[in-house]
């Protein structure tokens, strides 16, 4: 065998693995800089969630009524003018407010649901059914602010204003507040019209003290 040959051979094979081992060989992992907990720390803090303001919330409160002055007007009525459709309790049992009623008997038409009269913790609710609507008066002690507003001046006024079921009324008498609420019992074009402003003001108007502490 010719020796130099065989070294020859040997040499190409030997260069032949080197080769394979450079193409094959896994590159070295990049190096990983370690994290340090500190530097976590100092990093940017990430945007916070804005705070919504707090807003105040309203408040309500029982009203000063002048119950002197409720007294002298219901005295002022003859027994015969007092008598009306529900007899109201008198003193310590009497509703929290003065109690407005209609100044004549009131019946229910047609057989209906029958007069009701409640007195509530803050005032008293009192039902009159009739054929084109029914009339809810309620009365109450609660007023309900704005923190740090002030009361708005009460009066005599009557404000009228129309409702989904038909109209209500409201005004204040003696520190209390009063609502008419009249409900149709059908509606026209889809819309309730059973009272005009004229009626439900006149009938508010028409109410009388009934009772009082």
């Amino acid at each position: 065998m010719n020796r130099p040959l065989l070294l020859s051979g040997l040499l190409l094979g030997a260069l032949s693995v080197a080769a394979c081992d450079r193409v094959f060989q896994r590159p070295a992992d990049t190096d990983t800089a370690s994290v340090d907990i500190a530097d976590v720390t100092d990093a940017e803090p990430a945007e916070a969630e804005a705070e919504l303001p707090v807003r105040a919330e309203s408040t309500s409160a029982g009203a000063t009524i002048d119950w002197e002055a409720a007294r002298r007007d219901l005295a002022s009525r003859s027994l015969d003018e007092r008598e009306g459709s529900f007899q109201v309790a008198s003193g310590g049992d009497a509703p929290p407010v003065p109690v407005f009623l209609p100044s004549g008997p009131v019946s229910a038409q047609g057989g209906e649901t029958a007069i009701r009269f409640q007195p509530t913790s803050d005032g008293y609710y009192a039902f009159f059914p009739g054929e084109a609507y029914d009339i809810i008066v309620n009365g109450t002690n609660v007023v309900i602010a704005e923190p740090g507003a002030t009361a708005a001046p009460r009066g005599d006024d009557y404000r009228f204003q129309p409702t989904t079921t038909g109209a209500q009324v409201a005004f204040s008498k003696y520190g209390a507040d009063y609502l008419i609420e009249f409900e149709c019992k059908t509606l026209v074009d889809d819309l309730p019209a059973c009272v005009t402003e004229d009626e439900a003001v006149g009938f508010a108007r028409s109410l009388e003290i009934s009772g009082t502490r």
